[in-house]
C-alpha cells in the first residue's frame, strides 16, 4: 500500500495530450496510464516476498503463492490508489492514506478483529488488506480448505470494482480536477 502511494506521489497520473499524442479515449488514458503503475506495482510485490523470504527468512509451505499473494495484493492496492488519485487528485491521495491508517487499525493485523472498536468490526469485510493477509497466511502456516482461493477471489473481484469505478469516474472528475486546480491557482 505504501509502495502505491509513493508512485502516485512521485509519478504522474494525468495524462496529458500534445502535439505527438491527440484524440485519445478517456480509458485508452486511464488503463494506458495504469500499465506503468501495474508493472511497477507487480515488481514491488515480487521484491518484497523475494526479500521476505531471502532476507528475512521467511518459511513458507508454498513459495509459489505466497508470491502470488504479494503480487495480487499489490495490483489490488496499486489500482485502488491509482482510480482514487486519477478521480480526485491530491484529494484522493489523502483518500488512500486515510484507507491505509483505517486498514492498520482495523483488519487484523494488529489486533484480533474483535477487540477492536465496532465501526473497524463494521469495515472488516470490505477491507482488502484483510484479504491480502489472510491470502499470505495461508501459504507460511498451510492451507486451511479454499480460504487461500476465497480471498484471491474476493480481491480479484475488487480489482473489477476499482476498474470499472476508475473508468466511470476518470472523465467527469478529469474536468472537476481541472477546476480544482483553477481555484487552486487563484488563490
Amino acid at each position: 500500500w505504501v509502495g502505491g502511494i509513493v508512485l502516485v506521489a512521485i509519478l504522474k497520473v494525468a495524462v496529458d495530450e500534445d502535439e505527438e499524442i491527440y484524440g485519445l479515449k478517456p480509458y485508452e488514458c486511464y488503463l494506458g496510464r495504469y500499465l506503468l503503475f501495474l508493472t511497477l506495482a507487480v515488481a514491488q510485490g515480487v521484491i518484497i516476498c523475494l526479500g521476505d523470504l531471502f532476507f528475512l527468512g521467511v518459511q513458507c509451505t508454498n513459495i509459489p503463492l505466497f508470491i502470488l499473494s504479494g503480487v495480487v495484493s499489490s495490483l489490488v492496492f496499486s489500482l485502488l490508489i491509482y482510480t482514487l488519485t486519477v478521480s480526485f487528485g491530491d484529494v484522493g491521495k489523502a483518500m488512500a492514506v486515510i484507507l491505509l491508517v483505517i486498514q492498520i487499525a482495523g483488519s487484523g493485523g494488529t489486533y484480533p478483529i474483535d477487540v477492536v472498536p465496532q465501526l473497524f468490526q463494521t469495515l472488516y469485510p470490505i477491507m482488502p488488506f484483510h484479504y491480502g493477509m489472510d491470502m499470505i497466511r495461508e501459504t507460511i502456516g498451510g492451507a486451511y480448505g479454499t480460504t487461500y482461493w476465497k480471498c484471491m477471489g474476493i480481491l480479484l473481484g475488487m480489482c473489477v470494482l476499482f476498474m470499472v469505478l476508475g473508468l466511470l469516474l476518470y472523465y467527469p472528475a478529469r474536468r472537476l480536477n481541472a477546476a480544482i486546480a483553477r481555484s487552486k491557482e487563484a488563490t
